[in-house]
């Protein structure tokens, strides 16, 4: 089948646009094309990561007699000008996809966060008579949908679409403004099996040539995202995401000047930044606790050099406590427990894990209760940094659980068959009939 994506892409950092990238990508490996209709390429930083040639390679792909095609949108600079001065995206977005579902003949779109891209998507629907799957995010249905000139749309998109991809949290909301015809599908842990990627085997990441690489493929662009020096005979732990209170960012920084003050050898490795608004705050404190020969910052890298900087640390911190998005999918986690890497996390994070049971202080991962305790997570941090060999047995042992927990068919599995249902009735076709044969490609890691 022919499937139209909306939504985040590389190079725009995080989870919607590492899911969505690889949600492409397994569609095609399963026989279908894909077109990816995007905006990223205009994504600026902090938001963008920092790409080589050969991670631009990797947006497009053919296996076999399935593809992706990505179609960006771009900017018209001083032209696109108006008063109140905003970018048009979703105007864009619109216009490309509808030259796209009728150059293409698109069966079936896909949208993946409300905004800009399942509001374009839905125009684009709207306007081709085609079916459109919606899948929400967090902060999306979380906290945009609250708002109240924001909901009106949201819930004219969310009742015309033949079906609802969204977090267990916010099923019932959904379901209750979907048409009576929608599919609302709210199990969790839609993931792809990137288990071969994300691994204790590969390469690791080189931070002191990465500013030299930056500066060759993009100049100067990315000069003001690297902060501090590394230092190859220290040890780094890590984080990467975001920066803020609620991620546990500021608790960290005083834990890690306690220890330092106490004569300890501290390194922090973070592939994270805040917003604009926050832009200077975490280097602010990085210079008034005196970490600034502890502390290396970089830029947000593809998705698929994150287990290079996970092997990169003795271990990562998820010190998310009392997050405002109650349903938040810990991604991160995820990925430094399948890399065999020793995850330092708040119970409340650890809660929100597949079988969350199985996991145990100190066996296979590290738990605070509270990741705002600093004491707490200083002593955490202390004994990492002393027992390096035991935090990487306990890595091992994240990574079985993390490979036990993984499903070995990934979500875009499961969406094929959502879209060949979807396509069928409207087809008056059996579901046999609406879907592709399955290449036998593996989609690139």
């Amino acid at each position: 089948m022919k499937i139209g994506i909306f939504g985040k892409f590389p190079p725009i950092q995080g989870g919607v646009s590492a899911r969505t990238y690889w949600t492409a990508h397994a569609l095609a490996g399963l026989g279908h094309e894909v077109f990816v209709v995007t905006d990223a390429r205009e994504a600026t930083a902090p938001y963008r990561m920092h790409m080589r040639p050969e991670d631009w390679v990797r947006c497009d792909a053919q296996y076999g007699s399935g593809s992706v095609k990505v179609h960006w949108t771009e900017s018209y600079g001083k032209q696109e000008w108006r008063i109140p001065n905003s970018t048009s995206h979703v105007t864009k977005l619109a216009s490309i996809g509808l030259r796209v579902a009728r150059e293409h003949r698109l069966d079936l779109i896909y949208s993946h966060y409300l905004e800009p891209y399942s509001v374009a998507a839905h125009l684009v629907a709207q306007t081709m008579g085609l079916p459109h799957i919606v899948r929400t995010a967090g902060s999306d249905a979380g906290r945009l949908w609250l708002l109240p000139q924001y909901q009106g749309l949201y819930d004219e998109i969310l009742a015309a679409a033949e079906a609802i991809i969204c977090s267990p949290g916010v099923a019932s909301k959904m379901a209750a403004v979907a048409g009576p015809a929608a599919q609302v599908i709210s199990t969790p842990g839609k993931h792809e099996n990137l288990s071969d990627l994300f691994s204790p085997g590969g390469p690791v990441l080189d931070i002191e040539s990465l500013e030299q690489e930056a500066t060759a493929h993009c100049g100067t662009e990315f000069h003001q995202q690297f902060y501090g020096t590394f230092d190859p005979s220290r040890q780094y732990v890590g984080v990467y995401g975001k920066l803020g209170k609620d991620k546990g960012t500021f608790a960290l920084l005083a834990a890690l000047k306690s220890m330092k003050s106490a004569g300890r050898r501290v390194g922090l490795l973070v592939m994270a930044h805040e917003r604009p608004s926050a832009q200077h705050r975490f280097r602010d404190l990085v210079q008034d606790y005196g970490l600034q020969d502890a502390i290396v910052q970089i830029p947000f890298l593809p998705h698929w050099r994150v287990p290079d900087f996970i092997r990169a640390c003795i271990a990562v911190c998820c010190l998310e406590q009392n997050f405002p998005i109650k349903f938040h999918d810990p991604v991160v986690a995820r990925e430094v427990m399948l890399c065999g890497g020793c995850l330092i996390a708040s119970a409340e994070l650890i809660g929100k894990m597949p079988d969350s049971s199985r996991l145990v202080d100190r066996r296979n991962c590290m738990i605070l209760d509270d990741a705002r305790d600093v004491q707490s997570l200083e002593a955490g941090l202390a004994w990492v940094f002393e027992n390096p060999a035991l935090a990487r047995h306990i890595g091992g042992e994240a990574r079985r659980y993390a490979v036990d927990v993984t499903p070995a068919h990934g979500f875009a599995r499961e969406l094929a068959g959502v879209v060949a249902g979807i396509v069928a009735r409207r087809r008056g076709l059996s579901v046999e009939a609406a879907a592709p044969s399955v290449s036998h490609a593996r989609y690139a890691h």
